[in-house]
């Protein structure tokens, strides 16, 4: 049963704006309200957060197969041959699919009810609840800043409902890197390491923020002005053709899966070759960290460094089909350093320059941008 079967992807699109700006006012008020209330604020900040959670989880997970482009895919693809091998073949499950492992794990436990809106519904619960989770811990429950403007700011980017609704392997990994830098950022190696290796088997592509992290930290020593030259050098590599594509060992991949598609050489109606347009939005927002975060904390400095370098994968992927896809491991960098750059640099009006901030992101991203 899809309780939505009836709306199109438009649809989804308008309704998710619509409630994400509704919500982004309202809660606004509701918190500027409390703010002088430290625990009436984090109570409220926490069940508004949760609120809007659930509404995601339903949304999307009751979603019909004409929304989004790889739900039909998953439905055909995944569903409908999962079930046919049934529950009872597990090895052959497995073998038969040779997905990632832990999205496999998913597949096979849901489809046991022999209900496609199930594995819909898992897939956003454990997406929505991962990534509320880490914004709990990174606002220290409400402590530090608002956790609901945060998880906001993630919605308001303009990738977020794709990762609801159609890329959804990245969509489910993404929160699990997100929550690998933040114990990276609290040295706490173990727990770090274990979330990148549950986001790497949740999706294969998560190497490279995990290859961005690891960089990052062995820069950590490097100056801030040779990863910007790096930064505009490898602009000028990609404006020239140059990209992973043409390395020979990337070429020779062979392997079914989504790094193959580094070596894609096949017919595609999506936009490929060098994008000014992502260029100047990346290089946009880098600007904004350089002229207001404080290069000096250890934690903004590693994740702007990541940021750059994560950039620069996505500028090299340029000429390689979908590579939004890879664009999205740099993007989901932008609401953590817009809110450390809020908490660090305008303390005493953290709330009102973070309700502004978290507006203006979705004005520039659902109004101007993407509309």
């Amino acid at each position: 049963m899809y309780y939505f079967e009836s709306l199109t992807g438009s649809d989804y699109s308008l309704i998710f704006k619509y409630v994400l700006g509704f919500y982004i006012l309202f809660g606004l008020l509701i918190l500027r309200a409390l703010e002088s209330r430290a625990t009436a604020f984090r109570i409220n900040d926490r069940n508004w957060l949760i609120l809007f959670c659930a509404f995601i989880i339903f949304f999307s997970g009751t979603r019909g197969l004409r929304v989004g482009t790889d739900t039909i895919n998953y439905y055909n693809f995944f569903y409908l041959r999962g079930i046919s091998i049934g529950s009872a073949n597990i090895f052959y499950f497995f073998e038969h699919f040779q997905s990632d492992f832990l999205f496999e794990v998913i597949m096979y436990i849901s489809f046991i009810f022999k209900d496609f809106h199930v594995f819909l519904l898992v897939v956003s619960a454990i997406m929505n609840i991962t990534l509320y989770t880490f914004v709990r811990k990174f606002t220290d429950y409400g402590r530090t800043g608002s956790s609901l403007l945060l998880f906001l700011t993630f919605a308001s980017s303009f990738i977020f409902l794709s990762h609801q609704l159609n890329t959804i392997r990245n969509g489910v990994s993404i929160p699990f890197v997100l929550l690998g830098i933040y114990y990276v950022t609290r040295r706490q190696n173990v727990k770090s390491v274990l979330f990148l290796v549950i986001a790497f088997f949740l999706h294969r592509t998560a190497l490279i923020p995990i290859a961005c992290i690891v960089i990052a930290l062995l820069g950590e020593r490097v100056e801030f002005k040779y990863f910007i030259i790096l930064y505009v050098l490898f602009i000028v590599a990609s404006y020239a053709g140059f990209g992973l594509n043409n390395l020979p060992f990337l070429q020779g991949l062979s392997d079914e899966g989504d790094l193959s598609k580094l070596s894609f050489k096949g017919e595609t109606t999506y936009r490929v070759g060098f994008r000014l347009d992502f260029v100047l939005y990346n290089s946009f927002f880098l600007f904004i960290f350089y002229k207001f975060s404080d290069l000096k904390d250890r934690t903004d400095l590693f994740l702007i460094k990541y940021f750059i370098l994560a950039s620069i994968v996505f500028f090299l992927n340029f000429n390689i089909p979908f590579s939004d896809r890879i664009g999205a491991y740099s993007w989901v960098i932008i609401p953590l350093v817009l809110y450390n750059t809020v908490k660090n640099s305008f303390p005493n009006k953290k709330l009102y320059i973070s309700s502004m901030v978290t507006l203006s992101y979705f004005v520039l991203n659902y109004l101007i941008l993407f509309p």
